[in-house]
């Protein structure tokens, strides 16, 4: 006896394989959710604002700041890592 590849188990009897009977109500009441929630939706997205209300730029000047003073720190001390520069100075230790 060998096992067919792709066969379906036996499942005469098993509700979960029996189908479910159409219904116009059901269909109607989930075609209408999921048009109720399209409409919501596309009504939020037109209504968000395309611009923050306060002006972030100083937050960005800040950020980009901060973030190029860590990357010459990285940079001083792989240099002085390699020993192609000074491994004195104290922030480099």
């Amino acid at each position: 006896m060998g096992i067919v590849a792709g066969a379906a188990p036996s499942v005469a009897g098993a509700p979960l394989w029996e189908p479910v009977a159409f219904s116009w109500p059901v269909l109607l009441i989930l075609s209408g959710i999921c048009l109720l929630l399209t409409v919501g939706f596309v009504v939020w997205t037109v209504l968000q604002p395309d611009e923050p209300e306060h002006d972030t730029a100083a937050l960005v000047d800040k950020a980009t700041r901060q973030d190029r003073e860590t990357a010459a720190t990285i940079r001083r001390r792989l240099d002085a890592d390699t020993g192609r520069a000074d491994a004195a100075e104290p922030e480099l230790r």
